[in-house]
């Protein structure tokens, strides 16, 4: 029976710990550098040299914190400022003043609150879109009648009411 001795295993483990950090660098590479661009170079490289051959998961888990925290205040400066830049130049000028009087123009936190609000319509689960929706896919309804209703729920009143009347109208005609 052949034992290797201690030099053979040593460098044979040295031969597999290069290969899973060059399998580990790609990875990472893969999923957070290059095109992503989160993490440059040098941070992979960081973190790939506190690889130790059995900590891959930790590694890992390490590169993922940092590009996530990349990836918030990428969302939180530069997407979130681009965004309201869009917004402030297709918003309406204000009329002029007769005096010559110079307004305040839009301030950045209403222009954030507008975004946030719109973002919030749009989400799922807004029981204005619902009625909406519902309104839409009743066949009975002309369409006179559904733009009535929908002009009530737009007008502030509850949605609930709106589409029990439009249910009523619906099975009146």
């Amino acid at each position: 029976m052949y034992y290797p001795s201690n030099n053979e295993t040593s460098s044979n483990n040295e031969g597999n710990n290069a290969n899973n950090k060059t399998n580990l660098r790609a990875e990472l590479n893969n999923l957070y550098g290059g095109r992503n661009g989160f993490l440059n170079n040098g941070e992979i490289n960081a973190l790939i040299g506190k690889y130790t051959g059995k900590n891959a998961m930790n590694v890992k888990k390490q590169a993922y914190i940092k590009a996530s925290t990349k990836h918030m205040n990428y969302m939180a400066t530069t997407f979130a400022q681009d965004l309201i830049r869009v917004i402030k130049e297709k918003m309406k000028s204000a009329p002029k003043c007769p005096t010559g009087v110079v307004g305040g123009g839009p301030s950045y936190r209403g222009m954030a609150r507008a975004v946030v609000g719109g973002v919030r319509a749009c989400l799922p689960g807004n029981p204005k879109c619902e009625t909406k929706n519902k309104i839409n896919k009743m066949k009975q309804l002309t369409n006179a009648n559904k733009k009535e209703f929908k002009t009530r729920i737009n007008g502030g009143e509850n949605p609930k009411n709106v589409l029990t009347a439009a249910g009523a109208r619906r099975t009146l005609r």
